[in-house]
């Protein structure tokens, strides 16, 4: 990646964009010049100056084989100015919302966690402290979030199969929350919505889990008193599992004996107290929106 000079930064600006290899024959050669002008309906969610869509790229073949490839897009057209101007400083600190949510990927699959895969990344930095950026992650192809796969497991499975189906998920879950806050990372959205099931390979295997956490934009370190970010985690987890069919107290309660055994936590009736007040405060908002 060519940063260039702090002079070429300021007066005209530098673009640096990163490629996964893998899937550098499917995507578009001038994907540089078009990625921040690229018009798609598909899933588009737009707000505040950054957009979301869903993008289907057929310009040749991945290294899977496979032809094409399908991504999300996430755009940031419009960063604060103080930004752009860390980054024309400072170009390689992750000053960007994709620079940093790249970072947390690639930080949560070093500690064991399955995430999305990084298609692509980049900035446009400068002129004049001007900051744009892009991420592209891999679409989950047969994957589900669970609090719609839950559901359509429980209705097509039959009773024996889909309990312990269920008990693996939670064990599943139960894991992937204690890496992260054993690690004094807090994910800050983690919601049922953003933990994936790769529905698609359970059916072909019922012992073949695949589980997958997206949504890592917000992912926070804490040093001191991560007590806080760890309850707002849990309420919000717990909270996202109110109203889901096939989710029932028990699953609750095993997912807390797992995750508090293996976080070793310090005083747990307390903590999941808190936790618990964490998850009616969000229920209490959701039904009475401003």
């Amino acid at each position: 990646m060519n940063y260039g000079t702090l002079w070429q930064r300021w007066e005209r600006g530098v673009r640096w964009t990163w490629i996964d290899r893998r899937y550098r024959d499917a995507l578009p050669t001038d994907l540089e010049s078009v990625v921040m002008t690229l018009e798609t309906p598909d899933r588009l969610h737009v707000k505040q100056g950054r957009s979301t869509a869903r993008v289907r790229f057929d310009a040749g073949r991945s290294s899977e084989g496979e032809r094409g490839v399908s991504v999300y897009l996430k755009r940031h057209h419009r960063l604060p100015r103080i930004a752009g101007l860390a980054a024309t400083i400072h170009p390689t600190g992750r000053h960007s919302p994709a620079a940093e949510e790249w970072a947390h990927l690639e930080r949560a699959r070093t500690l064991g966690i399955e995430v999305p895969e990084v298609v692509a990344a980049g900035e446009q930095i400068g002129p004049r402290g001007e900051l744009t950026s892009f991420l592209m992650v891999a679409e989950l192809t047969g994957c589900e979030a669970l609090h719609e796969a839950i559901p359509a497991l429980r209705s097509r499975m039959e009773p024996r199969a889909f309990a312990d189906v269920k008990r693996r998920i939670i064990d599943k879950m139960a894991g992937i929350a204690a890496i992260l806050h054993g690690a004094r990372l807090f994910h800050k959205d983690l919601y049922l919505c953003h933990f994936f099931l790769d529905r698609e390979r359970l059916l072909r295997d019922s012992r073949d889990l695949r589980l997958v956490l997206i949504d890592l934009h917000r992912l926070t370190s804490a040093r001191v008193w991560p007590a806080w970010l760890r309850w707002k985690d849990l309420g919000q987890l717990l909270f996202s599992t109110f109203d889901v069919e096939g989710i029932d107290d028990r699953d609750r309660l095993r997912f807390w004996r797992l995750y508090r055994r293996q976080c070793r936590l310090w005083w747990p009736e307390g903590q999941g107290r808190i936790a618990r007040l964490r998850a009616s405060r969000y229920r209490a908002h959701n039904r009475n929106p401003r």
